[in-house]
């Protein structure tokens, strides 16, 4: 990662399966996610997001916008993290994906732990 308004890319270890993208401003970041998030790939997104909610921000966005496909590792991922978010008391956004990755989501009740997103509010 680097620092305040920064930019840093973390490949996935198992090929293209999964692009990871931090940005960071003093209070808030963004993790832009592209590719496939599936168990192969899942990893380098976890570690980053278990990353900026130790350091205590206001705020982290995921983005999903960038996704093709998504399984239920991307709903554990993204309930996990929404706990621990919640538990740290930091505000976990998230910034909807393609008609497949929000298919997946909407099934798995995952979009009304989200609802009262505010996707605007992006770093």
């Amino acid at each position: 990662m680097v620092g305040p308004f920064g930019r840093a890319s973390h490949p996935a270890g198992g090929g293209e399966h999964l692009r990871v993208e931090v940005s960071e401003s003093p209070d808030s970041a963004r993790i832009a996610l592209s590719g496939q998030f599936d168990i192969a790939s899942a990893g380098d997104a976890t570690r980053a997001l278990q990353a900026l909610l130790n350091r205590g921000l206001d705020l982290v966005v995921i983005d999903l916008s960038g996704l093709d496909f998504m399984d239920s590792t991307g709903v554990k991922f993204l309930v996990e993290g929404r706990d621990t978010a919640r538990d740290l008391g930091v505000k976990l956004s998230l910034v909807q994906g393609r008609d497949p990755v929000r298919r997946v989501l909407t099934v798995a009740g995952v979009m009304a732990l989200f609802e009262d997103d505010n996707p605007q509010s992006l770093p």
